[in-house]
């Protein structure tokens, strides 16, 4: 049989795993979100560097000119280079 003072050392040590395993689990989680929310600035931030350059170089070139050669849609080099860098 335990004494209640090992009963009430046992218990305590156990919610203070519980607490630290609670603790360890939520930062894990947080780490994780952060590091998805990084990469994600970072995508946006890539993108919105590529479609400002595409924009320089589209006011250099003879658009319509380009767009024939390559085979895409009128307006479409235009229209990817607007595109806010939210979006895909």
């Amino acid at each position: 049989m335990t004494s209640p003072s090992s009963f009430n050392t046992t218990l305590a040590q156990d919610s203070f795993d519980t607490v630290c395993q609670t603790l360890n689990d939520c930062q894990t989680r947080h780490l994780a979100r952060r590091r998805k929310l990084i990469a994600l600035l970072r995508q946006w931030w890539l993108r919105a560097r590529q479609r400002a350059s595409l924009r320089r170089q589209l006011m250099e070139m003879d658009v319509a000119l380009i767009e024939r050669d390559i085979g895409v849609p009128s307006g479409s080099l235009q229209e990817e280079a607007s595109k806010p860098f939210w979006r895909d």
